[in-house]
């Protein structure tokens, strides 16, 4: 056999193995679990100036719950944005540009935030004054999985991608990506193509982890953590596709919208699973404390 060949190769889990297990968590748990996590933010605060500027985004189909994080920034008087999609109108090809810009968040609830459906069919708040990712000093990143360098699985629509890549590329030191996720969202390796950019710290309701800056050396990025989302739309049925359409720009379903995606078998079926998950995880959150 060619020495080559022997090289053992990456392979990315499904997305599903996580939408799918957070979808499992009770509105108590992952609320329990957003508060174990925002315990860890005095470390990140210590590398912050004051009034400083942050990134967030809507939580929807079973993530943590970034409502600690406003509540957070409100406290300290950190000034708190959100990301908006498209605002920078479509390139010669008709496609939505996936740079992101953020708009300032006034409310204390994200529930209470007046949005209005872009035409990609996502909720945004929208305002005169869009800040570009370079003017914030921290970018909360949504994720579906991450590993232990900080390589990042979106959903696979490249938004946060491209909107982060130039200052990664360039070295600059803002803004700081930072992840937020279950903890059982870390796994011990991720594939991951050129233009990924890895987090700078993670947190999790077990801690906050920092990462080594540029610790990737991109000449061994073989594959993607974030594949192209139109690629991967059409290799799934229209429901799928639906969901992960609205969830690759990070927002959430209304009530009806949800109803309509939401597979009713598929649903009884977690929930005749849910007893054995739940019992596992009284298991991890009594052993927190120890």
């Amino acid at each position: 056999m060619h020495p080559e060949s022997e090289k053992s190769t990456v392979s990315n889990p499904p997305r599903r193995q996580f939408t799918r297990q957070r979808r499992k968590l009770t509105a108590s748990e992952r609320r329990q679990y957003a508060r174990m996590a925002s315990l860890h933010l005095i470390k990140l605060q210590q590398r912050l100036p004051p009034r400083a500027r942050i990134g967030l985004y809507y939580d929807g189909f079973g993530e943590l719950p970034t409502q600690p994080l406003l509540d957070w920034c409100q406290r300290l008087g950190y000034f708190s944005y959100l990301p908006v999609v498209g605002s920078l109108g479509r390139d010669d090809k008709g496609n939505v540009d996936k740079h992101l810009r953020f708009v300032p968040l006034y409310q204390s609830k994200l529930l209470n935030i007046p949005t209005r459906i872009h035409s990609l069919g996502m909720k945004q708040n929208h305002h005169r004054r869009l800040l570009w990712a370079r003017e914030l000093d921290v970018i909360i990143c949504p994720l579906v999985a991450v590993d232990k360098d900080g390589n990042r699985m979106g959903m696979g629509g490249g938004f946060y991608d491209t909107t982060l890549g130039k200052s990664y590329r360039s070295g600059a030191k803002k803004p700081l990506k930072i992840g937020w996720c279950y903890d059982f969202q870390v796994i011990e390796q991720l594939q991951r193509q050129p233009w990924d950019v890895p987090l700078d710290g993670l947190i999790t309701p077990s801690g906050l982890r920092w990462f080594k800056r540029n610790q990737i050396k991109m000449s061994n990025d073989k594959a993607s953590s974030a594949d192209s989302v139109d690629t991967y739309l059409q290799a799934l049925g229209n429901d799928d596709a639906r969901e992960i359409l609205y969830y690759s720009q990070e927002q959430a379903f209304s009530g009806d919208e949800l109803a309509s995606v939401i597979n009713e078998a598929r649903l009884n079926e977690l929930l005749a699973q849910s007893d054995e998950f739940l019992s596992s995880l009284s298991g991890e959150i009594g052993n927190f404390g120890d």
